[in-house]
């Protein structure tokens, strides 16, 4: 059995990690189940988290497909290209995506152009109904050619079925991220900015602003930001930036005694920090499925999210923009009337052994 691995973002391998590790433990039995790991974007992107991976024992990619982040329609076009290329001269027996991508997104076109070639979709289902979005975009078309479907959350499977899919295509495993928290979150390393301003638990928030229709825009980021400013009753607030919101700051010029930066962290600089925060604050699908496996108070700065489990069972709150509906949430955490989540169900940290149980029994 020969497994194609589809990463297209970084954020990916942290969810393909523990499927790896089971494909390993499968080998070490001497079972006949090989893997490439393929990676969408270019090497020297990569680089940037090379060194995390390692320290949790992920392995590199096999295959760099070295497209660089584009214009959507170019990026589509040569990763598409390239995957084909990739598939001629080895013809794996079941291609795996995670996420969506628009790398995954060109991987599984052409996935489907390849005579008896299957296709397996981790994390299938999720739908924010928001044709405006190029995620969602990326999901409906990954999901319309998709064999197998491999939802995380339950909403997901329904969202399946509603569009037709039959029940005997379905195989709902859990969260793989959950397997990746669970087993890797206390050995985490401290981030520098945790020493540095000596935060402490649950007393600092982590505000992650990434969205374009946030980070690029001046007006809305600065009054965005004045507002938490003002809620956050001077806690300590870590803001993340990425090149767009840098810039975006920058521009602003706003700056407050309790608002610390910190450039292009590290996955695993985020995790840490959304473990221990008051609470996550997030305009993006970035960081929901992990607060609440953390159990960490969660807000989302946008009305129509791909995971509604995340509300409807774990722990986070959709604010949406609103001035009043964000100080309403922030007057709930302070007065220790947060809603009491739990864990969805599957999210047990036993995803990756019963996705490759089910690609067992498929192949």
């Amino acid at each position: 059995m020969l497994v194609d691995f589809v990463a297209g973002s970084k954020l990916d391998f942290y969810i393909i990690a523990p499927v790896l590790e089971a494909v390993q433990a499968e080998q070490d039995k001497g079972r006949d189940v090989g893997y490439r790991v393929i990676y969408t974007g270019d090497s020297e992107e990569f680089r940037t988290i090379d060194s995390e991976l390692s320290f949790f024992g992920i392995p590199r990619p096999n295959i760099f497909l070295e497209v660089k982040d584009d214009s959507s329609a170019t990026q589509t076009a040569q990763t598409l290209v390239r995957y084909e290329q990739v598939l001629k001269s080895a013809k794996p027996d079941i291609v795996m995506l995670f996420g969506h991508s628009t790398g995954a997104m060109a991987c599984t076109l052409a996935a489907a152009k390849i005579p008896g070639l299957k296709i397996a979709h981790i994390g299938s289902g999720m739908r924010s109904n928001n044709r405006n979005a190029a995620d969602e975009v990326n999901r409906k078309v990954i999901d319309a050619i998709t064999d197998y479907h491999f939802p995380i959350a339950q909403s997901s499977g329904e969202n399946l079925r509603m569009e037709g899919v039959a029940d005997d295509f379905i195989f709902f495993v859990g969260n793989p991220i959950a397997d990746f928290l669970n087993k890797e979150i206390e050995i985490m390393p401290v981030p520098e900015i945790w020493d540095r301003l000596q935060l402490q638990p649950r007393k600092y928030f982590l505000l992650n602003l990434e969205h374009p229709s946030i980070a690029k825009s001046t007006a809305r980021f600065k009054a965005l930001l004045l507002n938490i400013i003002r809620l956050s009753r001077n806690l300590p607030i870590i803001l993340p930036t990425n090149s767009t919101s840098a810039k975006t700051l920058k521009a602003i010029g706003l700056k407050a005694r309790n608002l610390h930066v910190i450039e292009n962290p590290g996955i695993s600089t985020l995790y840490y920090l959304s473990h221990h925060a008051k609470a996550v604050i997030t305009d993006t699908e970035n960081l929901q499925d992990e607060t609440t496996v953390l159990q960490t108070p969660c807000m989302t700065l946008f009305k129509t999210v791909a995971r509604p489990d995340t509300h409807t069972t774990g722990y986070n709150e959709i604010t949406g923009l609103q001035p009043e509906a964000i100080e309403d949430a922030f007057q709930k955490l302070f007065s220790g009337e947060w809603k009491k989540g739990r864990i969805p169900y599957l999210w047990d940290g036993k995803a990756a052994a019963r996705i490759l149980n089910v690609l067992k029994k498929l192949i």
